[in-house]
């Protein structure tokens, strides 16, 4: 019952129709609810990934998929490319034009140009014509009235040229007969009212002889039975030859006589007169479909509904709220495009304050349950069987070029894509004006996640006894995944101490919480939770800290240095958990961070970075920590040192060398100069962001036994040592601290690398 502007409201007999007509198009099947759901009875929708489509500068009411094209009718005067603003890299397009399915790029070579705007397209069965109808009266400057035929092999106009006084909404085709529906009162210079059908070959003079007496209102759709003997037609009309049941808004007619035939679904389904009407039909073949609207008093439905032929009872109705303009059955799924508000008489979405639109949704091909009462006081249908609401709900930024404030106006689809047209701007925050293209998971992306991220997605930490943190954050709704699995991060992100599965419509999204009784006494924890889709798609909160209830626990004997960087420190690294301030020896201070659970050097061309634990000093070490880089280097090298016993230029180190191409060579290093090692270690890789453990070992004195060993981060230790050394060096046999050091050479690109250490344990035995 939502209102739109009045010159989008259907009007009285003998007005023109202002609201859209639709095709008539029988489907064999198509796309199939989220893109991958837990219930195995649930059928899988499209993504919701917007693929790039040809841009138009107007509104498209009508899209018919022809192979690998699109055929596209509406009204509009240019096309460009996707990403183009509005305004450039025009080509002109006067109400129709075609693109591939595949690609979304405009086709060059059809252009055929109408000047008034084009209402419905239908295939003839042998699908080499394109039946046209609308407001037109020329096409490529020859006179044709409200309806026309184009040759899809070479584009060209054919010598179809029926005759309607006024406007067309809908068109469709069978091998003997072209069916029209409209505002019209004569048909080939003959009085026939608001429905007509004529020959394949008319030329204005083969007008064919069904003529029901439509009264009031107008049509706005027409679809034709499987065995092609009677049509369904959905309007605005009141009666349909002296019937009101069936005739208010719905009928089905004989061909052959123009006799109304019994249609038991119009006695649910009740759409007339001047507030009211059913605006679109389509036909599977076994069933058809309809959408409808309704302001104030005259009719009872703005969802849709299924009917099947060969009763014409209901199989379900979808009782929603807010006008639905077009559906498209797909083999397990239906696809609508509307403007719809409240879907809880029907298991959907409840009304919110303020009013929010789902414009796009897609239901089940099945019944799921029944519909209820309305709470609002609209007309209902309780009883009455109805499909379930699927987890595919697409953001549309509405356009205003019809004035009605909407954005899709019509949806079609194939085995694989699903494609909406209409006057929209955006479609999931991506401009992208008039037509856009979905595709089932094996062609898309898959890039949509959880929509909630950063300051948005609002963690929030308590400690309320010592030794524990209490974390709340919102439910993160997926467009496109009702299943949404929450990771819990406590100061690094290399693994969850938590993880749950929430399976959720995006209204019925919950706070969730976490307790995580490990945290240590007396300690500041940071933490984030990282929302994440069945495709990986992740979705972070900021990190947070807080202080920990308690007091804290001495440390283990033995551990003189410990830091798990679960702090955000810019210019610097701040205070280690164990082991004092980290002191900056060389290195700007832009080029020091602390955040996500890393320590970060960013190492540009030629560059030094390093790190010190000056409060530290012991003689005998077994250290270990875990690196990282953001970037593998463009050419030469990036290295990374642990090292322990550092007094002034003096120390013994653990040298990793990453290389270009992703192997990684490992040196024992004394004071900066390697004393064994090599520069790519046999079966030793990685790619960006993968993590390696090195380990460091420096016992006794003159001589000082020395030893390394790096393996992949999650993976067993090795039992045995990469590398080992014995050194008497006397300037490296007394005690000192600890550093973390980064170097590039210059060769490594514009860009610095970031490496990421975590992890750090410096134990004396």
């Amino acid at each position: 019952m939502t209102r739109i502007r009045r010159q989008w409201r259907l009007i009285a007999a003998g007005a023109v129709a202002a609201v859209l007509g639709m095709s008539s198009l029988v489907m064999s099947g198509g796309a199939t609810a989220d893109t991958a759901p837990v219930d195995p009875e649930l059928p899988e929708t499209v993504s919701a990934d917007v693929l790039p489509t040809v841009q138009i500068d107007g509104v498209a009411w009508k899209q018919v998929i022809v192979g690998d094209t699109v055929y596209v009718g509406g009204n509009f005067t240019s096309a460009r490319p996707a990403g183009a603003a509005a305004g450039t890299n025009e080509t002109p397009r006067a109400n129709m034009l075609a693109y591939r399915l595949s690609t979304g790029e405009l086709i060059d070579g059809f252009a055929p140009s109408f000047n008034g705007q084009v209402k419905d397209l239908a295939l003839s069965p042998d699908k080499s014509l394109l039946y046209v109808a609308g407001s037109f009266t020329q096409v490529n400057g020859v006179n044709r009235y409200r309806g026309a035929a184009i040759n899809l092999a070479t584009g060209a106009l054919t010598s179809f040229r029926p005759i309607f006084n006024s406007t067309t909404n809908a068109v469709a085709a069978t091998a003997d007969a072209v069916y029209y529906g409209g505002v019209f009162t004569s048909a080939d210079n003959t009085a026939r009212t608001k429905v007509a059908a004529v020959a394949p070959t008319d030329t204005g003079t083969q007008l064919l002889p069904m003529n029901p007496t439509v009264s009031n209102g107008s049509v706005q759709d027409i679809v034709v039975s499987p065995d092609g003997a009677d049509i369904v037609i959905g309007g605005n009309f009141t009666r349909v030859n002296g019937s009101s049941n069936p005739g208010y808004g719905l009928a089905r007619i004989k061909v052959a006589t123009g006799a109304s035939m019994s249609l038991p679904v119009n006695s649910e389904v009740r759409n007339g007169g001047s507030n009211s009407a059913i605006l679109s039909l389509e036909s599977d073949g076994t069933s058809f479909y309809g959408t409808g609207y309704h302001y104030g008093s005259g009719g009872n439905l703005e969802g849709s509904f299924k009917s099947d032929w060969a009763t014409g009872k209901l199989t379900w109705l979808e009782d929603c709220h807010g006008d639905t303009y077009s559906i498209w059955p797909t083999a397990e799924v239906a696809y609508q495009a509307s403007h719809k508000h409240y879907c809880g008489n029907s298991g959907g979405f409840p009304e919110t304050n303020p009013r929010s639109f789902q414009h796009s949704t897609a239901v089940t091909q099945d019944v799921r349950g029944t519909n209820t009462r309305d709470i609002y006081n609209y007309p209902d249908h309780p009883g009455t069987p109805r499909p379930e609401f699927l987890e595919w709900y697409p953001k549309w930024t509405p356009g205003t070029f019809t004035g009605a404030n909407q954005a899709p106006w019509t949806v079609t689809a194939n085995d694989d894509y699903v494609v909406y047209g209409g006057e929209f701007l955006k479609v999931d925050g991506v401009a992208q004006q008039g037509l856009v293209r979905f595709a089932i998971k094996t062609i898309a992306p898959n890039k949509v996640g959880p929509a909630l991220s950063g300051a948005d997605f609002g963690l929030t930490a308590t400690s309320p006894a010592d030794g524990q943190v209490r974390l709340a954050w919102p439910g993160n709704a997926d467009r496109d995944n009702a299943t949404v699995t929450y990771k819990v991060y406590r100061a690094s992100a290399d693994a969850p101490i938590h993880t749950t599965a929430v399976t959720a419509t995006f209204w019925k999204q919950t706070t969730q919480s976490f307790l995580d009784t490990t945290a240590p006494p007396g300690t500041t924890q940071s933490y984030r939770v990282v929302a994440e889709d069945a495709f990986g798609n992740q979705s972070p909160t900021e990190w947070v800290t807080v202080d920990v209830a308690g007091v804290p626990v001495p440390p283990v004997e033995g551990i003189v240095a410990a830091d798990t960087f679960g702090r955000a420190e810019t210019s610097g690294w701040g205070m280690a958990e164990t082991g004092g301030a980290w002191t900056r020896t060389t290195g700007t201070a832009g080029s020091f961070s602390v955040s996500e659970g890393r320590g970060r050097h960013a190492i540009a061309p030629g560059a030094t970075t390093e790190s010190r634990l000056q409060e530290v000093s012991v003689t005998d070490v077994d250290a270990t920590v875990s690196v990282g880089v953001s970037r593998l280097p463009d050419a030469g090298y990036v290295w990374s040192v642990l090292g322990a016993r550092v007094s002034g230029s003096d120390h013994y180190a653990s040298r990793l060398r990453y290389n270009p191409d992703g192997t990684v060579g490992v040196h024992l290093v004394r004071s900066g100069t390697p004393v064994v090692g090599t520069n790519v270690v046999p079966g030793l890789s990685v790619a960006a962001g993968d993590r390696l453990m090195v380990r460091l070992q420096v016992a006794g004195t003159a001589p000082a036994t020395v030893r390394t060993k790096v393996w992949p981060a999650g993976s067993a230790e090795p039992s045995g040592w990469t590398y080992e050394m014995s050194d008497s060096t006397p300037a490296n046999q007394a005690p000192g601290g600890v550093m973390l050091r980064g170097f590039g050479s210059s060769t490594i690109g514009a860009t610095p690398v970031e490496v990421g250490y975590d992890d750090l344990k410096v134990i004396e035995p």
